[in-house]
């Protein structure tokens, strides 16, 4: 296999650890200065092959919106490149894949409670909306954000907020 496919090289398209063709690989926008990191590709998202189509994505999209950002803009990842399972060789590729992708961004906002515990090693309801240090990742502006899915079950304030202070600072940042 030599082609590539969506950026990707044809032998990307199969978890190389459990052999998973349900992927849902990060899309790396050209331009963008920006990195969304999500936990793992629900049901929508593999049906896509896209993260953040779902219903999450979609309270992500609108919210991001409502603040001045457009989703569409931004580059856009998952920790796991299909449904999490116990091969723990599978995330690590997904994590190395987005490695790779943040290297050169200006912003990164770390999207829920294993995304954040894995690259800053803290709890989400800790830091949610603070800026954090990743020594994983390096960006003049990483982010906590809690999982957009949380508005399916108690009050949107919190993650309004958080999204708020988030393109407050890009806007800062990249002026």
């Amino acid at each position: 296999m030599n082609g590539k496919i969506n950026g990707w090289d044809e032998d990307e398209l199969v978890c190389p650890h459990c052999k998973d063709e349900d992927l849902v690989l990060p899309t790396h926008i050209r331009n963008s200065t920006v990195l969304l990191i999500g936990e793992f590709p629900g049901d929508e998202e593999i049906k896509h092959g896209r993260p953040f189509v779902g219903a999450t994505g979609s309270v992500l999209k609108t919210e991001l919106a409502r603040v001045g950002l457009d989703i569409r803009q931004f580059s856009l990842a998952n920790l796991w490149i299909h449904k999490p399972n116990s091969n723990k060789a599978c995330l690590e590729y997904g994590i190395t894949k987005i490695i790779q992708i943040a290297k050169g961004k200006t912003a990164i906002l770390l999207i829920g409670s294993d995304v954040v515990g894995y690259f800053v090693d803290e709890k989400v309801s800790q830091v949610n909306g603070l800026e954090v240090k990743s020594p994983y990742l390096s960006a003049p502006l990483i982010m906590a954000c809690i999982q957009p899915a949380t508005v399916f079950h108690q009050p949107l304030g919190e993650l309004r907020l958080t999204l708020s202070k988030f393109a407050k600072k890009l806007k800062e940042i990249t002026k």
